[in-house]
């Protein structure tokens, strides 16, 4: 049986010999467990972004540069084109119909020889006049014919050609606060010019009364 001397120095020596294999292995484990250390946040969220900014390019370029497959059998061919030539049509029928309304407001409104064009151009003309505000009043209003409803129709007008020269004539209607009446303007067209030649007011009530503005008649 060992003595209690060579207990202790047996167990003695086993604790230095566990320290010191503690020493050896410790810096190897370490080094271990540092070179299999999960990354830092930053860079799993520079990683993160990177990913998304690839989906969202991915996602774009999909919709944007994504071709649609052509058809392969007769029957979707056919289809194609004939879709094709639909939607040709609805573009060209359209772009014509937007021609045809632009030329429409040129010449109802802009055109010198438009009843509409003449009736604005004589109406402004009849309120700035000082004898037509004696006559109707300051307030002035030049309307269409008017149905049995109460409806108000555009400028009655006429053309017709004298001598060689087309001529347009058109009638309004006036009201004011001192009476009605109405407004005649004939306009001729001579040597692709348009000039006025008359332009007079006749006031129906309460008294009748004529007032002419312009008169260049010579027949």
């Amino acid at each position: 049986m060992a003595s209690p001397w060579l207990l202790a120095s047996r167990r003695i020596s086993g604790l230095l010999g566990s320290r010191n294999n503690f020493c050896q292995v410790g810096p190897g484990t370490s080094r271990r467990l540092q070179s299999g250390t999960p990354p830092e946040p930053q860079a799993q969220q520079k990683a993160g972004q990177l990913a998304n900014k690839d989906l969202h390019r991915s996602i774009l370029e999909e919709v944007l540069i994504h071709e649609k497959k052509k058809p392969t059998t007769f029957t979707g061919k056919a289809a194609e084109k004939a879709t094709n030539t639909f939607l040709y049509a609805a573009v060209a029928s359209s772009v014509a119909l937007i021609g045809a309304f632009a030329y429409f407001l040129v010449q109802e409104f802009f055109s010198q020889d438009s009843p509409q064009y003449i009736f604005t151009k004589a109406l402004n003309m009849v309120r700035a006049d000082p004898r037509c505000a004696d006559l109707f009043g300051d307030s002035i209003k030049g309307f269409g014919e008017e149905t049995s409803r109460g409806r108000r129709r555009h400028v009655a007008h006429h053309k017709y050609y004298k001598d060689g020269n087309e001529r347009i004539r058109v009638m309004f209607h006036l009201k004011g606060a001192n009476g009605e009446g109405i407004c005649q303007v004939e306009r001729e067209q001579r040597n692709g010019e348009w000039d006025y030649r008359f332009l007079y007011v006749e006031q129906k009530s309460p008294h009748r009364v004529t007032h002419v503005l312009i008169d260049n008649r010579t027949d």
